[in-house]
């Protein structure tokens, strides 16, 4: 026998290179597993309280609402259109007490003329701004709590429907 070919009983010689990509594996598995649950590990390990996260698909608390109203069938032209434009909106209210509601109920044609000249004195690219929507029911609040004075002031204002075109 030569001396460079090797025994016949002795064990075929196996290569390391399979030892590096497990490595690999088993350190960043435990490495990804530290970072997404780093706080149970915390707790397990020093006996830490858990902090638990908020769950961000659990819908939010349920907000406090007073009384409703609608005022429908308001129909204005923007400015600048000469008539060729429209919006057609319909105007929820909102207040504590369903006095106020009813004592609207009893301004409803100034209440529904007030948000006709409101809104007729804007141009169809302010009506048309998603942006300004706020500041236009904040308007129309304003102007209905200046009509009820001492009756109560209306709360909140949305606008819903509101068709431009």
């Amino acid at each position: 026998m030569s001396a460079d070919a090797p025994a016949p009983d002795a064990a075929p010689k196996r290569g390391k290179s399979w030892l590096i990509p497990v490595l690999a594996l088993v350190l960043g598995g435990a490495g990804a597993a530290a970072v997404t649950q780093s706080d149970e590990i915390r707790a397990s390990v020093l006996g830490a309280p858990v902090a638990v996260a908020a769950d961000s698909t659990a819908p939010p608390p349920p907000a406090e609402f007073g009384e409703f109203a609608e005022l429908d069938g308001i129909v204005v032209n923007p400015r600048e259109t000469d008539g060729r434009r429209y919006l057609m909106v319909k105007v929820g209210v909102e207040a504590e007490d369903a006095a106020t509601l009813e004592r609207l109920d009893a301004l409803k044609p100034a209440a529904i003329d007030a948000v006709i000249g409101l809104l007729s004195a804007e141009t169809v690219g302010v009506l048309g701004d998603i942006g300004r929507r706020d500041s236009l029911k904040a308007e129309v609040r304003n102007r209905f709590n200046q009509m009820l004075g001492e009756d109560g002031p209306v709360s909140r204002v949305y606008f819903t429907q509101y068709v431009l075109q």
